[in-house]
């Protein structure tokens, strides 16, 4: 019997399976990262389309409560474009500045159509943050 013995397999890693790892454990870190980045993008734009559904609700409320023959009430406003006074904006903590217009439409001499848009101006948010409401206003009986 030879008395010489045999060498342990050495334990532990090599330098390719160690840099294979750190690479793999980069990718992971990018994916996490760019997650945080879109929650948080999600995030801010969830709170500028509740802020604009809150003040677009307001300013419907406001225009429904005015007098049928209100000047406030007069055929005008445009969805697109500031004109006259038929827009506002509001500062809200923590979410920015909410941009509201609203356009009256005569439907007939006793209807008005009106309709108010209300959306954030982050810079993310724009069209995806905005609120909607219409609604149609009759004048009641006159004594």
């Amino acid at each position: 019997m030879s008395t010489l013995k045999q060498r342990a397999p050495e334990a532990g890693f090599t330098l390719v399976e160690a840099l294979i790892a750190m690479v793999i454990l980069a990718f992971g870190l990018i994916a996490v990262t760019n997650l945080l980045l879109v929650a948080a993008t999600s995030n801010a734009v969830a709170n500028q389309s509740t802020a604009a559904t809150s003040i677009a609700s307001q300013q419907l409320e406001q225009l429904k409560a005015l007098p049928f023959t209100d000047a406030g009430l007069a055929p005008g406003g445009s969805l697109t474009t500031d004109s006259g006074s038929y827009f506002s904006d509001s500062d809200m903590p923590g979410v920015g500045r909410i941009h509201t217009r609203w356009q009256i439409t005569n439907v007939d001499t006793t209807t008005k159509f009106i309709v108010v848009r209300a959306e954030g101006l982050g810079a993310l948010a724009g069209p995806r943050s905005r609120a909607e409401f219409t609604t149609f206003r009759v004048q009641g009986p006159t004594t």
